[in-house]
């Protein structure tokens, strides 16, 4: 009975730390690949989001998130790069809610 009752706490424990954790990789993965351009405030206000006209992305919390995932996916040609093939499909659904998070 103690173990099944360890194990249940050890599953529930994982599967509340799965998100936490998945949020802190968006947003490091964000830092990583998205914050040159989009700045680390989603704004794209970078020297390089200016030439390039970089999406602010401070309102991306009312796009549906397979959206954000697509844009990421595919990128913008020719502005922003695609990153399908470059970050796991688990990576770009963790950067998605990220932004979708409100970069929070």
């Amino acid at each position: 009975m103690n173990r099944i009752v360890a194990s249940l706490a050890i599953c529930l424990a994982v599967a509340v730390a799965a998100p936490a954790r998945a949020a802190e990789d968006g947003k490091a993965l964000f830092a990583q690949k998205c914050a040159s351009c989009h700045g680390p405030d989603g704004k794209g206000q970078t020297p390089m989001g200016k030439k390039l006209g970089a999406k602010d992305l401070t309102h991306e919390d009312k796009e549906p998130l397979d959206e954000i995932v697509k844009d990421i996916e595919n990128g913008k040609p020719p502005k922003m790069l695609a990153y399908k093939g470059k970050l796991t499909p688990e990576q770009i659904k963790a950067v998605a809610t990220y932004i979708k998070g409100g970069l929070k």
